[in-house]
């Protein structure tokens, strides 16, 4: 790989599977367990567990716990079509980190 090369996405249009899939990426990036997160961002194990798999009624406020917890925020940007595979490029992005 490249060294000059940009790992970082741009936007893209995300489903709640695909959220999910990022939060437990960036999660087991992180080297915290479901309830190590849970307890830091103030939601249950229980409730993590369900974004992480992509739960479509999860609240997005505490979503937006979680992730300001890892370290990321929720943008919004105008709505364009994926042009790349959102959870490969996450794996990736965790195997050369």
């Amino acid at each position: 790989m490249d060294a000059d090369e940009d790992l970082t996405p741009g936007p893209v249009l995300l489903r709640p599977f695909d959220l999910g899939r990022a939060l437990r990426g960036l999660r087991a990036e992180s080297g915290m367990t479901q309830a190590q997160l849970a307890a830091a961002a103030g939601v249950s194990a229980k409730w993590l567990s369900e974004a992480e798999n992509g739960k479509p009624t999860a609240e997005v406020g505490k979503i937006m716990d979680v992730l300001e917890h890892l370290g990321f925020g929720l943008a919004v940007a105008p709505r364009k079509e994926p042009t790349f595979d959102l959870a490969a490029h996450i794996e990736s992005f965790a195997k050369h980190r």
